[in-house]
């Protein structure tokens, strides 16, 4: 049984930070579930860290047996330690330590794509990225002022998606200005109404719950809404582009 050196706990603390995730290009995952999403993947995944007492369990087995699977190295510690490492709310003792991929430069042209700008809250741009991966888009653009994707609770809240579904770099003015950006605003029109909803390739853009898009994006876009009873006035970011993704995507091609 290997047990973690000193040198790979304090580069989990480290990694607690986006600064220290960025500069060595590495992540931290957290919970069996999306543990077994990242082994499932193609991403990298450096070593797992299993409680000693959690891996006896059968979540815990299954973990050891996947990493086994695909020669993941497996380290132990208490299970108390392993938690005392973990930054996400009654966390399990397992824990991983993934290379990511940096974001991708692609052309939003073509395709189904969901734009995050200023989404700061963890729980809600995981969630967006989970529904994003549910409803079949081709990426997700992680936009300026967004939470880093690879924050532990993005990624647990994304239920893994991040393993799967492309992660790609903002697009520049002139590349911004021929894409069609269907932009969630309260005051738009339904989505169902819109006829830019009716192409087959498009971007949706959601922003801060406080501040909206903004005119960078929003001025470039046709506003579109979720229609909401008399004296709503909005839905949280992740429940408003949640319903959007499944109107846009719901019908082939646009058409009923």
């Amino acid at each position: 049984m290997d047990r973690i050196s000193k040198s790979k706990r304090r580069l989990a603390r480290r990694l607690r930070s986006r600064r220290m995730r960025e500069r060595e290009g590495l992540a931290l995952v957290e919970g069996p579930g999306v543990i077994l999403e990242a082994l499932r993947s193609s991403v990298e995944v450096r070593w797992v860290l299993v409680g000693e007492e959690y891996g006896i369990e059968e979540s815990g087995g299954a973990i050891v047996a996947a990493c086994g699977e695909r020669g993941v190295e497996v380290l132990y510690a208490p299970d108390r330690e392993v938690r005392d490492l973990c930054s996400t709310d009654a966390p399990r003792a397992v824990l991983a330590c993934v290379r990511p991929a940096p974001l991708e430069s692609r052309p939003l042209d073509r395709g189904r794509y969901l734009m995050a700008l200023g989404v700061q809250m963890p729980g809600n741009l995981g969630t967006l990225i989970r529904s994003a991966w549910a409803f079949g888009l081709d990426g997700v653009v992680i936009g300026a002022g967004t939470v880093d994707p690879w924050n532990p609770k993005v990624v647990r809240a994304s239920a893994g998606a991040v393993f799967h579904l492309p992660l790609v770099a903002e697009p520049e003015g002139e590349d911004a200005a021929r894409l069609n950006l269907l932009c969630a605003d309260a005051g738009g029109g339904a989505v169902e109404a819109a006829e830019e909803a009716r192409a087959r390739d498009w971007v949706l853009v959601v922003g801060n719950e406080g501040s909206g898009i903004g005119p960078a994006f929003g001025d470039l876009g046709r506003a579109v809404a979720v229609p909401l009873a008399d004296g709503v006035d909005s839905l949280n970011v992740a429940m408003a582009g949640s319903i959007l993704m499944y109107e846009l995507t719901r019908r082939e091609g646009g058409a009923d």
